[in-house]
């Protein structure tokens, strides 16, 4: 529990903060992405099926950037929305990797690059001409229209004899002369990579040029908030007055509003779309669950680091460290309820189109359609909810500096790793990570270092201008 004194009872506010990012770090992440880059392109290459394996994983580093900075722009929203002091001194990080999302957005040009280049690799949705593909066997391409009927008469008779498989889990016959099935074991969980009916009955929304308008859509949105607030929040910082703070407070509710709204949305294009059969009301909220942990570990990371380097003063207390670890800890465990009812309400309803998706990520154990992704899915129960969740309950382990920048990097990798279960089962019903995970993972997440360090050098670290800085100065703990 925390109180605050009047900000006459603190000492002046302190001079601004710029950090000095040394130069070797500058070229260290230069020469990171380029290894990152080189490591991908010599995967694609080296791997069978390689491209379509980077592409993925490339999609997992891209969402999980993208992740990081829509977490910490909520923090920065909710923060201006209801009024806070205490976060004052601790929000400018925040503000920073909001605005970075910048940077997502041109990481996010390969991606726009494979959605219309009409080869359908990473969304089967995007393959070019399916119309035309359906009606005669195109030139190059790998779907007749013999095999797209059997494809279809798959799908029908495993509608019709889903009531009488395990679990829900639908019973399809193998489908392996479609040379699009990627498993010839497992053709039947595949079957969405083909376009068939049920695809072509989305492609109103589903398409490349509606996916790429909304893709603008949502980063103009997202660009235009974070740049809102932080240009108003550094501007205090020169004029002072509550003329800003009072703009910030106001649009924070509407902002708010269409953050949620494009968040939702963006979680539907870029991660459920990977599997058009799929649905889900819930997984935008999912999605966002992930990125309020992983917001509020990278912010707490940030905070703890600087103030173990001596470059953050002392000014930043004990209580507000604790204050951060509470709000990490409470989206721990809204993550695991989320991912809890998504699974029971999904499994429960029973079904073929969702049942399978749980199926491809190894979350059955019915007789032959067991897989390894099921030691991920059992890691992500432990790792990203039960253990961090005891972990970090604790009022000693969150006025811990070690132990919450261990839990902090913990569940970063935690959430990362639910991003590769989200996406990579799309491959293969093996747990795959290598080579081609780690190249774009290097290259996406110090191309996004990059660009917070160029942001970061410009900013103070501390908002000194703020009408809140003095209640922020004077947190104190209520024992």
């Amino acid at each position: 529990m925390t109180t605050m004194t009047k900000p006459t009872q603190k000492s002046a506010a302190p001079a601004p903060i710029f950090l000095s990012i040394p130069r070797k770090v500058i070229l260290g992440l230069c020469a990171g992405a380029v290894l990152g880059a080189v490591l991908a392109l010599l995967s694609a290459v080296l791997y069978s099926g390689g491209m379509r394996r980077v592409m993925l994983a490339y999609l997992v580093a891209f969402a999980f950037v993208l992740s990081l900075s829509l977490g910490s722009l909520f923090f920065v929203l909710i923060q201006h929305l209801m009024r806070a002091s205490w976060g004052v001194l601790v929000r400018r990080p925040a503000e920073i990797f909001s605005l970075n999302v910048i940077s997502v957005a041109i990481l996010f040009l390969p991606i726009a690059w494979w959605v219309v280049d009409g080869s359908g690799q990473l969304y089967p949705w995007a393959k070019r001409d399916t119309g035309a593909q359906l009606q005669h066997a195109g030139e190059g391409s790998q779907l007749t229209p013999i095999a797209f009927a059997q494809v279809e008469e798959s799908v029908t008779e495993a509608n019709a004899s889903h009531s009488h498989s395990p679990e829900g889990v639908p019973r399809e016959p193998h489908t392996t002369s479609t040379a699009e099935a990627p498993h010839n074991s497992t053709d039947s969980l595949y079957i969405h990579q083909t376009v068939d009916s049920l695809t072509r009955s989305k492609q109103g929304w589903l398409n490349p040029g509606a996916y790429l308008v909304r893709s603008v859509v949502f980063f103009g949105v997202w660009i235009g908030i974070a740049t809102f607030y932080f240009v108003r929040s550094r501007n205090l910082d020169r004029v002072g007055g509550v003329s800003d703070t009072r703009r910030m407070e106001w649009w924070a509710g509407v902002s708010v509003f269409a953050f949620g709204i494009t968040l939702t949305y963006a979680a539907f294009d870029m991660l459920m779309s990977l599997d058009p059969h799929w649905y889900s009301t819930i997984f935008g909220v999912y999605f966002f669950a992930g990125c309020a942990v992983g917001g509020f570990s990278v912010n707490l990371l940030s905070i703890l680091v600087l103030q173990q380097l001596g470059i953050l003063p002392s000014i930043v207390s004990e209580e507000h460290r604790r204050d951060l670890g509470r709000l990490l800890f409470a989206f721990v465990f809204f993550w695991g309820y989320i991912a809890f009812s998504q699974y029971m309400l999904l499994w429960y309803a029973n079904v073929p189109e969702t049942t399978r998706w749980f199926v491809v990520r190894g979350a059955s154990m019915a007789e032959g359609y067991s897989n390894s992704w099921g030691y991920l899915a059992v890691l992500l129960l432990f790792g990203h909810f039960i253990i961090p969740f005891l972990g970090i309950m604790s009022r000693h382990v969150k006025s811990n500096p070690r132990a919450m920048l261990f839990w902090a990097g913990w569940l970063l990798l935690m959430h990362y790793l639910d991003l590769v279960w989200l996406v990579m089962p799309e491959l293969s019903p093996r747990l795959t990570i290598g080579l081609p995970e780690v190249g774009t993972l290097l290259f996406v997440t110090c191309a996004y270092l990059l660009g917070a360090s160029l942001i970061a050098t410009r900013t103070s670290i501390i908002p000194t201008g703020d009408p809140r800085l003095g209640a922020s100065l004077a947190v104190t703990e209520v024992y």
